[in-house]
């Protein structure tokens, strides 16, 4: 089975040799390693040149920038692989990550799988903390390894892992991509999208250094204080993040018109229900209603953070 390596690579240069280094290591190694450039650097090309002969390396530059989603929809549509993983630029593999993971796959299969992995400061020091318990997941660390049973129900919450831990299917690809020009996209899409189609299998363990910095694209793997936990509430609010998660489950639906009925109307139940938050931030009295009727509906405890998200609704905005 041909296995692909898909890098969306952005001044990467500090770390991106530490993670082909990683690749190069692997107990079974790639047939292709795909690397697509949206701010090169003259370090990001080095360490490339550096591992040409020990991977078998494609290196691209993009003539102009496409962000993080358009570059990973190159990427991933430059990926000729039947199983494609997709690859931070600054993280760490341990060397059995590709082994492992690749054993979920059938030839032509429709299936993704996701790992754990533990969580690490910019200099590459564990933190004790892995990537799936800062996502409040810790206990599918404890379930054993293959099919993710409750995959639907559970990604219409928050969908566990990160780009940097999954591995997806060139049939899955197929169905999903390109993927919708949303920020901080890509991720979140191919979760929810292939737990629709229950395509997840999950390794329980960690493959893999998950490195936070200050250059990362995005704040996951950080686990927040309550305080912590209030501020972002606050930026979710003056961000309006409920119209961007309507837009993402709108897409989702609009690629896969062929999902049973009760899948459909779960994902419309979602939308519908970010769509409700999204046209709260109006006067209290105003927005009371509005609150009442999702508590009712029990949609803040299926698809949210229960209480907490009750409390964001009737005072931070």
């Amino acid at each position: 089975m041909k296995i692909s390596v898909a890098v969306a690579a952005c001044r990467g240069g500090r770390f991106i040799g530490a993670q082909l280094a990683s690749i190069a290591a692997q107990s079974r190694l790639p047939d292709e390693v795909i690397i697509c450039d949206d701010g090169p650097d003259e370090a990001t090309a080095l360490a490339v040149q550096k591992f040409s002969g020990e991977l078998p390396l494609t290196y691209q530059i993009n003539p102009v920038p496409l962000g993080v989603t358009g570059n990973f929809n190159k990427v991933l549509s430059l990926s000729t692989g039947e199983v494609v993983f997709l690859c931070d630029q600054d993280d760490v593999w341990y060397p059995q990550k590709i082994a492992e993971m690749s054993r979920f796959f059938a030839p032509g299969e429709i299936a993704g799988a996701f790992c754990d992995s533990d969580i690490a400061d910019e200099n590459g020091n564990v933190t004790g903390v892995t990537h799936l318990e800062t996502r409040g997941y810790g206990k599918l660390r404890r379930i054993p390894a293959g099919v993710w049973q409750g995959q639907f129900a559970a990604s219409c919450r928050r969908f566990p892992a990160a780009g940097h831990d999954m591995a997806v299917s060139a049939a899955l690809l197929k169905k999903l991509l390109p993927l919708p020009e949303l920020p901080a996209c890509h991720d979140n899409y191919l979760g929810i999208a292939a737990a629709a189609l229950g395509a997840w299998r999950i390794y329980p363990g960690s493959l893999g250094i998950f490195r936070r910095h200050g250059a990362s694209c995005s704040g996951a793997g950080r686990k927040m204080s309550l305080i912590e936990q209030w501020h972002e509430a606050q930026n979710s609010v003056k961000d309006n993040t409920f119209a961007w998660n309507a837009t993402l489950f709108q897409a989702v639906l609009s690629r896969l018109p062929e999902l049973p009925d009760e899948v459909r109307l779960m994902l419309q139940r979602r939308m519908e229900h970010s769509r409700n938050r999204a046209a709260m931030n109006t006067g209290f009295w105003k927005r009371l209603p509005l609150i009442y009727r999702e508590i009712c509906a029990g949609n803040y405890r299926k698809f949210g953070r229960g209480w907490k998200n009750v409390v964001q609704d009737l005072f931070l905005r």
